[in-house]
């Protein structure tokens, strides 16, 4: 049963001199039909103080702890624990900007949709727009033209701190693949958007990520750099299953998918020894 209106989720991990940052954008906002669920996940730091002094202040503020097991797990684990009608996510570096909270309420009451996705901030990057419109929804007949070609020409729709997702939406999708580290975030939308039937898109920008030096793909560990090309491969190799599934499977798409996956590869190759 819905008790909350949002759950906004954050898997932490040593994260200790940004999370405060992170919260306070959202606790600006004071709705109390709002719960933050902070995911500690087996951080060595002291996030977990910090996110402890910060529930002092806000009883809004919930704290789940587990054992390292990456952002996959702790969403699914804030997933289970939340009592929000819809889940957002934001990792525990980055911010909601504009005024986020209060324009995804206003678009929940005026088309009730199952998925709301809007923009994001990041430095040296050219924003993308992903209707004309400012505001446009998109039912699920109209997917097959409108939506899935996102997934298969390029990244706007991997992030899934880009989405306000119906809390519902979460029980028809089958949480596999754990140990991915990397692009599970795409394997989660993949899964979101073949079982919702609309979306919202806004053209706003709400949120601000920030970029880390610790980029997955910049790593000089050989051993991790393989690890996360073996993730690669088994993440965009599933957009041959999706085209199949969504009904576009022929030849120019299967071009696409392959050409896609070779270019995400490439990405890992360039830093092999």
């Amino acid at each position: 049963m819905n008790t909350k209106l949002i759950s906004i989720i954050i898997p932490v991990y040593n994260a200790q001199d940004t999370i405060e940052k992170t919260i306070n954008s959202i606790i600006s906002n004071k709705r109390e039909d709002l719960e933050i669920i902070t995911v500690i996940d087996g951080a060595t730091d002291n996030s977990l103080e910090v996110c402890k002094k910060l529930q002092k202040k806000d009883s809004r503020i919930n704290i789940l702890t587990q054992t390292n097991q990456g952002a996959f797990v702790a969403r699914k684990n804030g997933i289970k624990s939340s009592k929000g009608k819809y889940i957002m996510f934001i990792d525990a570096d980055d911010e909601y900007i504009n005024n986020t909270i209060n324009r995804v309420i206003e678009v929940m009451e005026k088309y009730n949709p199952d998925v709301i996705r809007f923009r994001y901030k990041k430095e040296e990057y050219d924003q993308y727009k992903y209707f004309e419109s400012a505001e446009t929804f998109v039912d699920k007949k109209d997917f097959k033209n409108k939506v899935y070609p996102m997934f298969l020409n390029g990244y706007m729709l991997n992030a899934i701190w880009s989405n306000c997702v119906k809390r519902e939406i979460f029980d028809k999708i089958n949480f596999e693949n754990e140990s991915v580290k990397y692009g599970e975030d795409l394997i989660l939308n993949l899964e979101i958007f073949s079982n919702i039937d609309n979306a919202v898109f806004l053209n706003d920008i709400l949120y601000k990520y920030s970029t880390t030096e610790n980029s997955i793909t910049q790593s000089k560990d050989e051993k991790k750099l393989l690890r996360n090309l073996k993730d690669c491969i088994d993440v965009y190799s599933r957009l041959f299953l999706y085209i199949q599934k969504w009904d576009m499977y022929d030849k120019d798409n299967v071009k696409i998918v392959k050409n896609r996956l070779e270019k995400e590869c490439s990405l890992f190759f360039k830093f092999l020894n």
